[in-house]
């Protein structure tokens, strides 16, 4: 079992309890979309997308978004193996307790795919300790922190260093939200220990309490010139970031940019247009 996969598509799913119970966990990037009927167009891509792969590697859906939630009913019911963890979107003591409970159940049925007894001790245990966020030093000017929910290439990036700026933060639940600052602790059951640590990483555009003052605290401290936030079209909570981002850095005095794109469409000719143009004002 040790050679089989599990595909996640969040980056609050534990790849630790993965680990623990026979399996390599990997991020779900499927291939573009196809039109299958399934889902309707004016849909989030990434989600059809993630409808289309059929096989044998076990997928984890959380109820991050609705999106992800009819992925998970139409694939379990083409008889896919596939698992909805159901994911709070606060960090109270009771939040906590109930995803250290839904991470239990993630651990029972991964058990029943992988034959292996949910251990007492999960695998790549850690002391809870949070880390010191790392500063990025660059002698650039045009400094950028590039947000948004799936980033599912580097094209925006390679674009940004063309043009002789540099991407200071990428916070993306593919890139820098999928860290985890927190992890264990002796005292507490690990489940719970597990849940508290996921909880309360950077929080994705779906925690709507705690994304406002941590975009406005990652702004103040990257020291950011510009903001260029991707979304993919018809993602839900992708328009929900757009009047946060823009408010903050109205109220900051720094230019902010929104590029709307499909799921691995490539690199439209205006995004090369418009993030030059954005950049020149920085």
């Amino acid at each position: 079992m040790e050679n089989l996969y599990v595909d996640t598509a969040c980056s609050y799913v534990p790849l630790e309890i993965i680990h623990t119970m026979g399996f390599t966990p990997r991020r779900l990037l499927a291939p573009e979309p196809k039109e299958t009927g399934l889902m309707p167009r004016n849909y989030c891509s990434y989600a059809r997308a993630c409808v289309y792969p059929s096989g044998t590697v076990p997928v984890v859906f959380t109820t991050c978004c609705d999106g992800m939630r009819r992925c998970y009913d139409i694939r379990k019911s083409r008889g896919d193996t596939v698992f909805l963890l159901d994911l709070p979107r606060h960090l109270s003591n009771a939040h906590v307790e109930y995803y250290g409970g839904e991470l239990r159940r993630l651990a029972r049925w991964l058990g029943e795919l992988s034959g292996i007894a949910v251990p007492k001790r999960l695998s790549s245990r850690q002391p809870l300790l949070k880390k010191s966020p790392k500063e990025t030093t660059t002698a650039c000017k045009k400094t950028i922190i590039l947000s948004g929910a799936v980033l599912p290439d580097d094209g925006i990036l390679q674009l940004i260093n063309e043009y002789e700026a540099t991407a200071i933060k990428v916070d993306f639940c593919t890139e820098q939200r999928s860290d985890l600052e927190a992890a264990y602790s002796e005292k507490e059951d690990e489940f719970l220990s597990l849940a508290r640590a996921y909880l309360s990483k950077p929080p994705c555009p779906r925690m709507t309490g705690r994304r406002f003052p941590y975009i406005r605290e990652l702004i103040e401290q990257t020291g950011a010139r510009g903001v260029i936030l991707y979304t993919i079209k018809f993602c839900d909570h992708g328009l929900y970031e757009i009047p946060l981002w823009r408010y903050l850095c109205s109220g900051l005095n720094i230019p902010f940019l929104h590029l709307e794109g499909e799921y691995k469409s490539g690199m439209p000719a205006q995004f090369h247009t418009r993030i030059q143009a954005f950049l020149e004002t920085i």
